[in-house]
């Protein structure tokens, strides 16, 4: 069965990856709601819509960072 992962790719210098779970503080309640693997889904359909949220949400950060979708078989 495939995993669909959400990853910030970030293009400024250097190519780095890394999980949008960081940008959010871990002291704040509301994020045990993201799970124990946020940012992990099992349909392409299911990453895509949050894929698209977090570049308009976070489309003014930088110009060399956006959100891609990583597929793991």
């Amino acid at each position: 069965m495939f995993k669909y992962y959400i990853l910030e790719r970030n293009t400024f210098e250097t190519f780095t990856l890394k999980s949008p779970s960081e940008l959010f503080s871990q002291e704040v309640l509301e994020c045990e709601e993201l799970g124990q693997e946020p940012f992990r889904y099992n349909t392409i359909e299911e990453a895509e819509k949050v894929q698209e949220a977090l570049n308009v949400i976070f489309k003014g950060k930088s110009k060399f960072v956006d959100y891609i979708i990583v597929e793991k078989k």
